[in-house]
């Protein structure tokens, strides 16, 4: 049973040992938290191993106030830090994600029937993959606005830190909020969002969850959703219907500033991040005065589809902006199958993942920083755009300065991480009214169209680090289509100084963006 089965089995109440288990697994953990990153949309990746987290707490400048059919409940277990209450809280909506089968791994048996049956197990597995990513024609339109603003307003000012965005993540957690919002706060998001309608944007949220969705054993991209909500107010029940129908999002319902609701909360982030930000997680918390809060992972594992040779990992030195350091280089070759992009102010190469997307390594040009490269139109047009098959036309689309090399790649092994607070980057980009109590309109939120509910804090982290391997994943090579075309030149990319990366899934749409400055730091 893959993790998406495990969690989403449509239970309509916790159980207690479900919540002893997550309480258990956040409580036994042993490691310190570095720092806290309260985040809006979070990203988890391993890829390429990365991984983040966040939240998206909404508040109200009025009192909680607890209902005449909660105050037996309140009475009976009063809220202070010493006190465990028993187990309440409530799963309101669950999502069921699409089926997948496993993926098979090729088969060695030379027996007839063995191989009839490894191959009706094969092609089960790859049809239902290609049911996911064969959306309907169009449904990322419109989101290029959103991705080339927010990720040259968020990453700009880096300096000489390491810099991790997701925007997918973003998207996805600002859509939700469109779904809970009315009025103008709604159309401001919608807006950014580069969407005409409410209805538009949940089929292509819809959509755009499954062209990334995999989880078959071997590779992984998940984009998880959940809502946390207070039992001392009463719910928009369609509005968290709509949540899980179109943006796979879970629902929860308890008691804010309990131990209970917090280690719950804390597990089902651990379990969406598969562990790689426990030690941030602990540090997170459903205040008792919240009305409610997102949470949006995105968990993403990937195997290089051409290996590095360890053998071939060596020291050596990155121009850092600080100054020159020394560290490991993944040291491989630009085979028949890599493509080289190339632009006014930068190069460019696709590492490809099995079965899952890409990571782009874009190379400034010598003088040009990273930042400059990020608020270049070209430079941005490339990081959106997307590879795809004509069906009409019978033809890849592929970017125009692109061709086949032979020739050495040469790039740091990093772990880099950030936490980026985007408030007042989204302001710049035209979402107002949502963090002021005064113009918000979170009315669809609540059952009786509350007014005052507004965002308090909106930040974001990422963390993404590649090594030989990159991460455990399928064997589909994205790669097909260069497979009988041969090199058309030779070229070198050395990233001995700062650059930009970008993950994408399978569908082209960018999950990751990244700065990275300082490959050791």
């Amino acid at each position: 049973m893959s993790k998406s089965e495990k969690m989403f089995s449509g239970i309509s109440e916790i159980d207690a040992d479900i919540i002893e288990e997550v309480q258990e697994k956040i409580t036994n953990k042993t490691k310190k938290p570095k720092w806290v990153i309260p985040v809006i949309a979070s990203a988890a990746a391993v890829c390429v191993c990365g991984a983040a987290v966040g939240s998206f707490v909404y508040n109200s400048n009025k009192t909680p106030q607890v209902s005449e059919s909660q105050q037996n409940t309140a009475a009976a277990a009063p809220v202070t830090e010493s006190v465990d209450p028993a187990p309440s809280t409530k799963l309101l909506a669950r999502p069921v994600y699409p089926a997948l089968p496993e993926y098979v791994e090729e088969t060695k048996s030379s027996d007839p029937t063995e191989q009839k049956k490894h191959r009706e197990l094969y092609e089960e597995h790859w049809t239902a993959i290609k049911q996911l990513r064969d959306q309907p024609e169009g449904y990322a339109d419109g989101t290029e606005k959103f991705f080339t603003g927010s990720i040259s307003s968020i990453l700009s000012g880096s300096g000489s830190k390491n810099m991790v965005y997701s925007p997918l993540s973003l998207f996805m957690a600002l859509g939700m909020s469109a779904e809970v919002s009315d009025g103008n706060t709604r159309q401001q998001i919608l807006d950014l969002l580069g969407q005409d309608s409410i209805d538009d944007l949940r089929s292509h949220a819809k959509s755009i969850w499954q062209s990334c969705y995999i989880d078959d054993g071997m590779a992984t991209c998940i984009l998880a959703a959940s809502m946390w909500l207070s039992d001392y107010t009463d719910y928009n029940s369609a509005a968290m219907d709509s949540l899980a129908e179109n943006y796979y999002s879970s629902a929860y319902s308890g008691i804010p500033g309990t131990e209970e609701y917090d280690r719950l909360f804390q597990g089902w982030l651990s379990e969406q991040t598969d562990g790689l930000l426990d030690n941030y997680i602990s540090q997170y918390k459903l205040s008792e005065g919240m009305i409610a809060t997102i949470a949006s992972t995105v968990n993403y594992a990937g195997k290089w589809l051409n290996k590095f040779d360890t053998a071939r990992t060596e020291e050596a030195v990155f121009h850092s902006p600080d100054g020159d350091i020394k560290c490991d280089f993944l040291n491989g070759s630009l085979y028949y199958q890599t493509p080289y992009f190339w632009g006014e102010k930068f190069a460019a190469t696709s590492l490809y993942l099995e079965n899952n997307g890409a990571m782009r390594l874009i190379l400034p040009d010598e003088g040009i920083t990273p930042e400059e490269l990020l608020s270049d139109e070209e430079t941005l047009g490339f990081m959106i755009h997307r590879e795809y098959y004509d069906k009409e036309n019978g033809i890849y689309v592929q970017y125009p300065n692109r061709k086949l090399v032979e020739g050495k790649l040469s790039v740091p092994k990093f772990d880099v991480s950030s936490d980026i607070g985007v408030k007042d980057e989204l302001i710049k980009l035209g979402i107002t009214d949502m963090f002021s109590s005064e113009t918000a309109d979170f009315s669809n939120l609540t059952a009786d169209g509350e007014t005052g509910i507004y965002i308090n804090e909106i930040k974001h982290a990422a963390r993404v680090t590649i090594d030989e391997e990159g991460c455990r994943a399928s064997a589909l090579t994205v790669a097909t289509y260069y497979g009988a075309a041969m090199p058309e030149d030779t070229a070198d990319l050395i990233f001995d100084r700062p650059f930009i990366f970008e993950i994408v899934s399978s569908s082209g749409l960018p999950l990751f963006v990244g700065i990275v400055n300082d490959p050791l730091n």
